[in-house]
């Protein structure tokens, strides 16, 4: 995963232009990073991290934050976290956000981005959708196993492989949402991690999902909870 850094010692003496900390009874501050997938929120006055994709949580109250070169530190006796007023990449959808974030947790250390995004995806219309699609990643982890995930819309049907087991299909657009389903796949046992790749594409394809395109022409596809999808084009697509 890589991330572009930038900004100036200044920031922190002009009105406007540095890092704001979050306050009480305003939005909560979010970042999120990958490989190992993790979460944190600061809001009023609790951080809360997960990580290890799930398997480490940590919820401590919020110290005051102390100014940093281009950003905010939280220091607390378990964790610290270090917000910069850089633009960053997330790596696996092509968004930017505004800042770079940097956690230290239990002696590790993860980086990622935070803040919200600095271009919206544009909405994509249903026919964006249509063709042959490969799966790059399934809630931000890159997808593996003993074939290509892939997914392939047309004429209201879908189709594709998790990595280990075929599925087709119905979709539809509901408001704007794509709701795909039912689903049949074929049941070929498939090593431990396939299989659990399998139910996660599964289960976000089970979602009600919006949809949107990014500058790099792949799709996103979200659902609750940071369910996830990205999809890019199988083949070139004419412009």
């Amino acid at each position: 995963m890589k991330f572009v850094p930038t900004l100036t010692v200044l920031a922190l003496l002009l009105p406007g232009t540095a890092v704001a900390a979050p306050q009480r009874d305003t939005p909560s501050y979010r970042a999120v990073g990958t490989e190992p997938g993790w979460a944190l929120t600061i809001d009023n006055s609790l951080i809360r991290y997960i990580g290890d994709y799930g398997r480490t949580k940590v919820t401590t109250p919020a110290p005051v934050p102390r100014p940093s070169f281009n950003g905010l530190r939280y220091v607390t006796p378990r964790i610290t976290v270090d917000i910069t007023r850089v633009r960053c990449n997330d790596g696996m959808s092509d968004r930017e956000f505004p800042d770079k974030v940097t956690v230290a947790i239990d002696g590790r250390t993860v980086s990622g981005c935070g803040g919200d995004p600095i271009v919206a995806s544009a909405p994509a219309p249903a026919a964006a959708i249509d063709g042959a699609w490969r799966i790059e990643s399934v809630n931000d982890r890159p997808t593996r196993g003993p074939k290509s995930a892939s997914v392939t819309f047309g004429g209201g049907r879908i189709s594709g492989s998790t990595g280990c087991n075929n599925f087709n299909g119905i979709f539809r657009f509901e408001r704007g949402f794509l709701a795909t389903g039912p689903l049949a796949s074929t049941r070929m046992g498939c090593p431990g991690p396939a299989m659990a790749q399998e139910q996660a594409i599964l289960g976000v394809l089970g979602q009600r999902l919006s949809v949107s395109s990014n500058l790099n022409g792949k799709l996103v596809l979200v659902g609750r909870e940071r369910a996830k999808l990205v999809l890019s084009p199988a083949f070139p697509r004419r412009r």
